[in-house]
């Protein structure tokens, strides 16, 4: 009897912290939101693709360079398919869109409540729940069309249903939830395969060996549709897996890295996380307090303490959330240090925190004298100076996001855009206003334009051969000069300059930078679908 009426006043109180964070949570998400188009290509992306699944017959394809459509393999489709029912009731109403994010960080929210609990003080569980409540990374990703909201969601999903998985042969609900849910990662993200060797890895350590072929054979039939797909259309299991070698996705002709090469990428990556991606996680993204020395200093700290943890975990009581940890940071320190982003971070935020507090009570084991009385606290110590920095950090950011909502409604488009980004928007508009509806348009950024304009997009050759270059804009009607990234000066305008019979300036932008448009004269235009 008192076992249950302490049970259910546990979950109580769950429920109320997680209710009060959930709130807090959504209050900072209203006050840091932005309501304008990200300038990624990913995020029209996803929306393509997800009018693609309410097309009938489309085959989730996208439209976007000129010729027939193309099947698309690099994105799964359970993003699109979150995202499909907002895009038949809402359109391309970016602000509308974006509420699905902010639901599933609210949501996310509620179950790192739940699963931060089990085998921690009270204190060092409410400052952890308060400190993922309140954390910049994740809210910045709230705002965002991107799957990150929804991959952090599942995750946690899963993890939280292997917590409550019983060590036995039997296969309970727990077992099955854990599964699907660690199904859906994939779908939602490709690296989604990571949780799931990790699963099967920790049911083989634990030598669970039922669990282990059963979660092995049912994880593989349910991804291997996705792999097979992409492997007919694509000639690859993943477009990732051929990035892996690059030595640089802008610079093809620097050839791939050896076992050296990608030694070193490891190493700049673990310090390009720790010292530049991290600290914005903590901070924000677009926080002035990231570039701080004081937030770098914090964000290693974590690092190191996140580590102390992991290791400590895999020594004595290696599971999933280690072994997923583990293979995840392997993946992104091993990947391109040209793309290396905050977002790869924000869905490992939940295990940072955990295991930077674990990394906190091993480390006071050796206070010495001291050990007894910081044991129990310093993890929550440093959950509790994690919140606080990050309210202060949200602190000083939300009078400049407020003011850039203001000049949005009041009618200011590119509010808070960087000029070159707000160039390269007038210059779109401008083509999307005086040209055929069937034009198409080299374009450094063609799935954002597309989404903008309507006109077929293509991308030209990252590759110093100007014939080569030269070959592909021909190819479309107009080209689109921006001033956004520097493959343009390097790779499209020394091929422009080269034949510029070919070509007739027609607009430039008044903002500077000037962003230019030009049309192709006597274009070898592929063929319309």
């Amino acid at each position: 009897m008192q076992e249950g009426r302490a049970g259910a006043e546990r979950r109580g109180v769950t429920a109320r912290v997680a209710f009060a964070l959930v709130a807090l949570h959504l209050l900072l998400c209203a006050a840091l939101f932005d309501p304008k188009i990200h300038t990624g290509g990913d995020s029209v992306t996803y929306m393509l693709l997800a009018e693609s699944l309410l097309r009938a017959g489309d085959g989730y394809s996208t439209q976007i360079a000129p010729g027939p459509p193309e099947v698309h393999t690099k994105y799964p489709p359970g993003y699109p398919a979150l995202l499909a029912p907002m895009v038949a009731a809402f359109g391309r109403n970016f602000v509308a869109l974006k509420l699905l994010s902010v639901l599933l960080t609210a949501a996310s929210t509620a179950l790192f409540v739940v699963y931060a609990r089990s085998g921690r003080t009270r204190a060092s569980w409410l400052l952890l729940a308060l400190a993922f409540a309140v954390c910049p990374g994740v809210i910045d990703y709230s705002r965002w069309m991107l799957s990150e909201a929804a991959f952090l969601l599942v995750t946690l999903l899963a993890l939280w249903q292997l917590e409550r998985d019983r060590p036995d042969a039997r296969l309970g609900p727990a077992f099955w939830m854990a599964l699907l849910a660690s199904v859906a990662t994939f779908y939602v993200r490709s690296i989604g395969a990571l949780l799931l060797a990790a699963t099967s890895l920790a049911y083989l350590t634990r030598r669970e060996w039922r669990k282990f072929m059963v979660h092995g054979v049912v994880g593989a039939g349910l991804t291997i549709p996705w792999i097979v797909r992409s492997r007919v259309h694509a000639g690859t299991t993943s477009s990732y897996l051929e990035e892996f070698l690059l030595a640089n996705i802008y610079a093809p002709e620097a050839g791939r890295l050896g076992v050296w090469g990608m030694t070193e990428r490891f190493a700049t990556n673990a310090w390009v996380y720790a010292t530049r991606e991290l600290p914005r996680a903590l901070a924000g993204s677009d926080s002035t307090w990231a570039t701080s020395l004081p937030v770098a200093v914090v964000a290693v700290a974590v690092a190191l303490l996140a580590l102390l943890g992991l290791v400590y975990a895999l020594r004595h009581r290696p599971g999933a959330p280690a072994y997923y940890l583990t293979l995840s940071c392997a993946s992104i320190f091993l990947f391109q240090t040209s793309v290396a982003d905050v977002r790869y971070l924000v869905v490992l935020m939940p295990l940072v925190l955990l295991y930077a507090a674990d990394g906190a009570a091993v480390a006071a084991k050796f206070a010495g004298a001291w050990r007894g009385w910081l044991e129990p606290r310093l993890p929550a110590l440093v959950a509790g100076a994690l919140a606080v920095l990050a309210l202060g950090a949200h602190a000083a950011r939300i009078p400049e996001n407020l003011d850039m909502i203001a000049a949005y409604r009041a009618g200011d488009r590119y509010a808070g855009y960087h000029p070159a980004v707000a160039s390269f928007f007038e210059a779109s508009e401008w083509v999307g206003e005086n040209t055929p509806r069937d034009a198409s348009v080299t374009v450094r950024k063609p799935r954002l334009f597309h989404a903008l304009t309507g006109r077929r997009a293509l991308i030209y050759p990252f590759s110093t051969d100007r014939g080569k270059v030269l070959e592909s804009v021909r190819r479309t009607d107009y080209v689109l000069v921006d001033a956004l990234y520097q493959t343009t000066r390097v790779y499209l305008l020394p091929a422009l300059r080269q034949d510029e019979g070919y070509f007739e300036l027609i607009y430039a932008t008044d903002a500077d930078p000037t962003n230019f448009v030009l049309r192709v004269r006597n274009a070898a235009t592929a063929p319309a679908p």
